[in-house]
């Protein structure tokens, strides 16, 4: 059978091949608007939970310098040769161990002179008491004048400061012959040496050497305002406070610190309290110049509401805000006030009352106040992600 097409007939079958594809492509996007705009109606999945009372110490962390309890500079009190020293630089050295010798043959000569002198004035003052002696002896029978006696006594008075200065002047010579020996007046480690044997030195010249004490150490840092009151208000006085120094590397001190030193206003470029701990260093882990972190901890424990940090939006600068689940499941915003950290959950200072409905999980769901939500238990929220997961 033949079958006969006209051109009429064969332009209506291209239309329609041509159209059918965009007809279908239109009804379906329809209906898939549809359908998606049936599943936004539909209350998005989330999981609450209220705020949690948490019982803590409180807490504070800083960046603190380990400090020499004393550090000294040796610097000569007398003028000479160094002749020699008597340690290896990087020594620890005990108080009084010998460290430099100054020549010390000019000092020398200068205490015997002063002892020679001390030997001429005590044999004429005794020579002048003698004198006295006679002269008040025989003004009792009128054999000298009054004026004689007059001499004597002060011929006698004379050399009596005469000595006296001479026995000053042999003290100091013999402590300027003291200074010739450089000893060390601390104990503590020795650094490297300034100014080397056979250099002459002054008393302007500086430091020849310097010297650290290395156990107990001091620790010092400053605290924020907020955490110096908080801290306060949560010990006695800081003397119960604890204070744990970390490594760079994460590992923390064995020995824990005692504060023993507050200043007595705040910092004015910082605003932060200047505070110093004090550490025990027998095996000299801390050395004076490293920073490490440190941190306070109070003896008291106080209550805390805390909530997870991952619901919460927002930032430092900006401020925190959590969605909250009234009773007829729409969320609301409430801005909330956070301070410290404690195991992953902020602490919350203003903002939340204990039977607020917060949005834990689902947070990404949430975009508008007055949205509504479903509230799934963690349980099923899990299982359903788990599910969508595989699909």
């Amino acid at each position: 059978m033949n079958i006969k097409i006209t051109r009429k007939k064969l332009a209506i079958v291209v239309l329609l091949i041509i159209i059918a594809p965009i007809i279908y492509n239109k009804a379906s996007g329809l209906v898939m608007g549809m359908v998606i705009q049936q599943m936004m109606k539909m209350p998005k999945e989330v999981v609450v939970d209220n705020p949690q009372l948490v019982d803590s110490n409180i807490s504070a962390v800083s960046t603190g310098r380990v400090e020499a309890k004393y550090s000294v500079d040796l610097i000569a009190r007398v003028s000479g040769f160094l002749q020699k020293k008597f340690f290896n630089e990087g020594d620890y050295v005990k108080k009084g161990q010998l460290l430099f010798q100054i020549d010390p043959q000019e000092y020398k000569l200068e205490v015997n002179n002063s002892q020679a002198s001390v030997n001429q004035y005590s044999a004429l003052l005794k020579n002048a008491q003698q004198e006295l002696n006679r002269a008040q002896a025989l003004i009792k029978e009128d054999l000298v004048s009054h004026s004689y006696v007059d001499e004597s006594l002060a011929a006698r008075n004379s050399n009596k400061a005469l000595l006296d200065a001479a026995k000053q002047k042999l003290a100091l010579a013999k402590v300027n012959l003291g200074y010739t020996s450089i000893v060390s007046p601390i104990d503590g480690r020795i650094g490297k040496i300034k100014i080397t044997e056979g250099n002459y030195v002054t008393l302007t010249s500086g430091p020849i050497a310097n010297i650290s004490s290395i156990d107990p150490v001091y620790v010092s840092f400053s605290l924020r305002s907020s955490d110096f009151i908080k801290l306060l208000q949560a010990s006695d006085e800081f003397k119960d406070v604890e204070v744990v120094a970390t490594f760079e590397s994460g590992e923390k001190y064995e020995k824990i610190g005692k504060i023993d030193f507050v200043d007595n206003q705040m910092d004015k470029d910082s605003g932060a309290i200047p505070m110093r701990a004090t550490f025990e260093n027998p095996k000299s882990y801390l050395v004076p110049g490293d920073y490490m972190k440190v941190s306070l901890i109070a003896p008291k424990k106080v209550k805390f509401m805390t909530i997870p940090q991952a619901c919460t939006k927002g930032d430092a600068m900006s401020g925190y805000y959590v969605w909250v689940v009234k009773d007829d499941n729409t969320v609301v915003r409430k801005d909330i006030k956070v301070s410290d950290e404690i195991d992953n959950a902020w602490i919350v200072e203003s903002g939340l009352n204990q039977s607020d409905k917060v949005v834990v999980a689902g947070v990404q769901n949430v975009s508008a106040e007055g949205q509504k939500v479903k509230i799934l238990t963690k349980k099923e929220y899990d299982k359903k992600q788990e599910g969508d997961k595989v699909r």
